[in-house]
């Protein structure tokens, strides 16, 4: 009983561990987003899109329907347009549909970070926009998994200007990850950007 217990104590310890290193990062990335935030005030970009897309790792694909929040903002550096901060969660689509399942558990993600954005602007309207960046993956894909997964994210925009402070596009992301369960995955979004 002594030994079971201790096992006990030792697991609480390890995801109460965990759960402190996942705070420290998120405090830092919020750290980040207000500095950046004041810094270049001016121009910067809210957003957010929804979509679908398959979420896979040590398991069969799965499609899953998701959204992404986003900030962005005028890089202050020249080797890159803008940088971006996003939050992204996407859950197997079978929990949204209407009626019952025999699905007990539906798989689903988290994922936070933070990309560089390149741009091409082909006409006044319309841009285009590549980015690539590191993400924070927290992979949710069976009951007993709950792991936090380092990466990276590459991302493909399209988007049109409707006036001078709204665009709309579409998004592709892929998120690849190489720790724990090297878990993955990519989203089609439609998204809306306004201007700060």
């Amino acid at each position: 009983m002594r030994i079971v217990k201790l096992n006990k104590e030792i697991s609480t310890f390890g995801r109460y561990d965990n759960f402190l290193k996942n705070i420290k990062f998120l405090k830092v990335l919020l750290f980040l987003i207000i500095f950046f935030t004041k810094l270049n005030a001016q121009n910067s970009e809210i957003g957010a899109g929804i979509g679908f897309g398959s979420f896979m790792g040590n398991f069969p694909s799965q499609t899953v329907l998701g959204g992404k929040l986003f900030y962005e903002f005028q890089s202050p550096l020249i080797y890159f347009d803008k940088i971006n901060f996003h939050f992204s969660a996407a859950q197997k689509f079978e929990k949204f549909l209407p009626g019952k399942t025999r699905i007990e558990y539906f798989s689903y993600f988290y994922s936070a970070g933070t990309s560089v954005l390149f741009l091409q602007n082909p006409n006044d309207n319309f841009y285009v926009s590549e980015g690539l960046g590191l993400i924070y993956m927290n992979d949710r894909s069976f009951s007993d998994i709950n792991t936090w997964n380092l990466g990276l994210l590459l991302s493909l925009n399209f988007a049109y200007k409707l006036n001078p402070q709204s665009k709309l596009g579409f998004n592709f992301d892929y998120g690849l990850t190489f720790t724990n369960t090297n878990s993955r995955y990519n989203l089609f979004l439609i998204n809306y950007t306004f201007a700060l």
